[in-house]
């Protein structure tokens, strides 16, 4: 049986399992959906007005990675096969807000791909925001520190390298966008 996509519990369960060989990114995952469900609680709290789906924001930092799960790989980039997945499980909404995380949008363009339109959500930003400042096995780090990481595992002229620079003022403008809305609260 298919997991509810919209259930926290189901979906934490799915995410486990379909992470179990690969424990750094499972913690990442991790990490990333407790965070950006605080994030999501705290930017409620401080900011009248705001009201983010937590529920919602938690499943879809748990599904932002899904593309890398051998249930839905299949181009071999990975925020287009979640994308593709998550709609084929009746999970469209979750799709358009995972679809343009981090350097997504990027990166698809040096591949040559088209990725469907992201969903211009808080949501999303709370998903880049974290993604950006975890590391792999849940190391909570610094934006300039990931940034580094990422360029140095992988080299900056190669395609994900150039991506994540190419998107460094705009994850910054994200990266302050949460900060103000979080009002600098320590997280």
């Amino acid at each position: 049986m298919e997991p509810d996509l919209h259930v926290a519990a189901e979906v934490e369960s799915f995410v486990r399992e379909a992470f179990a060989l690969m424990p750094d990114r499972l913690r990442h995952i991790q990490v990333i959906a407790e965070r950006v469900r605080q994030s999501a609680r705290d930017i409620n709290e401080l900011n009248p007005g705001q009201n983010i789906d937590e529920v919602l924001a938690y499943v879809a930092a748990l599904l932002h990675d899904i593309g890398y799960s051998t249930r839905a790989a299949q181009t071999g980039f990975h925020p287009l096969d979640g994308y593709n997945f998550l709609c084929a499980h009746e999970a469209r909404d979750i799709a358009e807000l995972i679809v343009g995380h981090s350097c997504s949008p990027e990166e698809a363009e040096l591949l040559g791909l088209v990725l469907p339109p992201p969903g211009d959500h808080l949501i999303s930003s709370l998903i880049t925001y974290w993604d950006m400042q975890v590391k792999q096995g849940g190391e909570i780090v610094s934006y300039d520190e990931r940034l580094a990481d990422i360029v140095r595992r992988y080299g900056e002229h190669s395609i994900t390298g150039r991506a994540n620079l190419d998107a460094e003022q705009r994850i910054r403008g994200i990266i302050g966008q949460i900060d103000r809305l979080l009002h600098k609260k320590g997280q």
